[in-house]
């Protein structure tokens, strides 16, 4: 298994970025060890939602000199009662707000990054506080964002969602033009670089209303330099950056669609660029059983599976659902016997040989249950997708394997593509 260090992030509060990280991460660990970490270190609302005794947390590893490793917290036997989740662990964020760790300095920050980098499991799902500071930034992926979440019932935390997207690409653009890059010293020297920079000061400005993206930036240097050596690693950077979403709190196709990934999509394009690859990691059904689970200490992933509510009969629905079954080779709700449906792992194999046919399998459940057994379908499916990409593309199209200080972007930018691989 590739490693990986994900990022959860989101541009306001309010839209379940925990509740998802939990479950996210509990869902990981049945295919591999997999650490949360809380890093929204103002709040701790995972201490909240996860029913543990925490031992130790940042508090010690900051304060107390305690290792990293020595800070996670696994399930105790009431929560997991057959043992699946034994992978999973998690390092908790201090009880109470203290200001020395919430407002994190550089210094502390790149200490931190480092032991994170040394903590034993293929997956990191790294927990960061909602909005946009140095805080999350730092520990936002360098060629990708992370995955993303935003609900249709916060329009502010969707556009918030996407200028995240926004200051990452800008953040690695000044990487890519600063005076320690081998772009400085090799083409131009100063005052092609000055230009370069005064052009994107123009863009990264909202007030500024004659480049309004990154794809009128790019015109704009081509005209002012003619062809040059700038253009071809600004459109790397642009064009192969990946944004990755997942829409919680689903309520329906249309209503979903107008008020959170259509806002979201054309709120990229035109202050961003319309080059960047998007993509649905999938959804999550609003459900007040979510609600009910994080009061109780008991994330939904891990309550058992319940009998599927059937939807009324439809003979055009179902003869719709035979057609589709046929065709892809799915089970039909009818091809189970009674309480079977109930009783399917939807977390077992998650790591199978086939992911394409497991996401459609999993898509043909979401279709025909309601409720929590939904929840964990919507779960299994976006575990499916993401270990789909963390499995066959290169490690920094989706999350990142190490997390690095700037000294260090700068070396991984510019080193051969063939070693990031």
């Amino acid at each position: 298994m590739v490693r990986r260090i994900l990022t959860v992030a989101s541009g306001k509060g309010g839209v379940g970025k925990t509740t998802f990280a939990i479950n996210f991460a509990l869902a990981l660990s049945r295919v591999a060890p997999t650490i949360l970490v809380d890093l929204d270190t103002g709040t701790s609302s995972i201490r909240s939602t996860l029913d543990l005794e925490v031992k130790k947390d940042l508090y010690h590893y900051f304060r107390r000199g305690a290792a990293l490793e020595d800070c996670i917290t696994v399930l105790d036997r009431h929560m997991d009662p057959e043992g699946l989740y034994g992978d999973f662990g998690v390092i908790a964020a201090p009880r109470h707000t203290i200001e020395e760790i919430s407002s994190m300095g550089e210094t502390a920050r790149w200490r931190l990054m480092a032991a994170l980098n040394e903590l034993p499991a293929s997956f990191i799902i790294l927990d960061l506080r909602a909005g946009l500071d140095g805080h999350v930034l730092d520990f936002l992926p360098l060629s990708n964002s992370g995955i993303l979440i935003f609900t249709p019932h916060h329009p502010a935390a969707t556009l918030a969602a996407a200028n995240i997207v926004r200051s990452l690409l800008f953040r690695k653009l000044r990487f890519v033009f600063a005076k320690e890059s081998p772009l400085f010293a090799g083409h131009g020297g100063f005052q092609q670089h000055r230009l370069v920079n005064e052009l994107l000061d123009q863009v990264e400005d909202v007030y500024v209303e004659e480049l309004q993206n990154l794809d009128a930036f790019l015109i704009d240097l081509e005209h002012s330099l003619g062809t040059n050596p700038y253009l071809r690693p600004i459109r790397e950077v642009i064009h192969g950056f990946g944004v990755y979403f997942v829409l919680n709190m689903f309520n329906g196709i249309e209503e979903s669609w107008e008020t959170a990934v259509r806002p979201f999509v054309e709120h990229l394009h035109d202050h961003v660029s319309r080059r960047l690859t998007i993509t649905n990691l999938g959804w999550i059904v609003q459900d007040p059983a979510v609600h009910r689970a994080n009061c109780q200490g008991h994330p939904i992933i891990l309550d058992a599976p319940r009998q599927p509510v059937r939807r009324a009969g439809n003979p055009v629905l179902e003869e719709l659902e035979r057609l589709e079954a046929s065709l892809l080779g799915l089970p039909t709700r009818d091809d189970f016997t009674p309480g079977e449906a109930a009783a399917r792992d939807v977390f077992a194999g998650l790591d199978g040989p086939d992911p394409f046919t497991a996401q459609l399998e999993v898509l043909n459940r979401m279709y025909s249950s309601r409720g929590a057994t939904r929840i964990r379908d919507n779960f299994a499916y976006i575990t499916h997708r993401a270990l789909h990409l963390a499995r066959d593309l290169p490690a920094e199209v989706f999350g990142q394997p190490r997390l690095m200080p700037p000294s260090a972007m700068l070396r991984h930018i510019f080193q051969p593509r063939e070693s990031t691989d």
